[in-house]
């Protein structure tokens, strides 16, 4: 089973993200301040094409089909911060299981996994008036294991292939305050070495509810060409 991934993961819509913020506001900026995203939530749209011999099996799963097939998902995120300096870390998991039907008509189940693990540091640039410009860089780990059950071929029951990669990526971040309850935060990198390219774009408003906690919404595009 030959597999092509092309723009997997993307057009990410971004349900919902809690985050909750060990800040104490009677710290300095020489404490370490951390904050942790527990579980979150990326809707999907899925792109791609998987190769069975002769047959393409295409692998489109929209948005609104992302919760009905899903059967699993585990993620968080977490950040620290001194002074100008931040570190992240990042972990997604999500297990999709949807059918799908190749161009003579057959039909065949799909379970399809997705892993990614992201470790950074971002740096503090420039700090104007509310806003902050800080560049990011690190290291992104990707897996992506994907079984397929042919319903009508007795002689094929279960083909799989799995496929893992590292990529370093450089980037971008711009957190910027519209008022005492929301801010605005977007980011922009380019991952690349064991991918032929990876494009990840990201923009969320943040809106504090209490000094320890705030809900994140917003998009996320992400294409990986591999």
């Amino acid at each position: 089973m030959n597999r092509v991934i092309k723009s997997v993961l993307s057009a990410l819509l971004a349900v919902v993200m809690v985050q909750n913020a060990a800040a104490d506001t009677t710290k300095s900026e020489d404490d370490w301040q951390f904050k942790l995203a527990p579980l979150f939530l990326w809707g999907m749209n899925i792109n791609g094409t998987t190769a069975i011999g002769p047959e393409i099996l295409p692998l489109d799963i929209e948005f609104d089909d992302v919760l009905s097939n899903m059967s699993g998902v585990l993620t968080f995120h977490f950040e620290a911060r001194k002074r100008d300096l931040s570190l992240f870390a990042e972990y997604q998991c999500a297990n999709l299981s949807p059918g799908a039907k190749f161009p003579n008509g057959s039909g065949a189940d799909v379970d399809f996994k997705n892993t990614m693990m992201e470790l950074g540091v971002a740096y503090r640039l420039v700090q104007f008036r509310k806003t902050d410009l800080e560049i990011l860089g690190g290291t992104r780990y990707v897996d992506q294991e994907i079984e397929v059950k042919v319903k009508s071929i007795p002689s094929i029951s279960s083909l799989s292939h799995d496929e893992d990669w590292w990529d370093a990526f450089v980037g971008g971040r711009v957190t910027a305050e519209i008022n005492d309850k929301w801010d605005f935060i977007g980011r922009t990198d380019y991952g690349f070495g064991g991918s032929n390219g990876t494009w990840n774009l990201v923009g969320m408003f943040d809106y504090r509810f209490r000094d320890w906690g705030s809900v994140f919404f917003g998009y996320k595009w992400m294409d990986f060409d591999y």
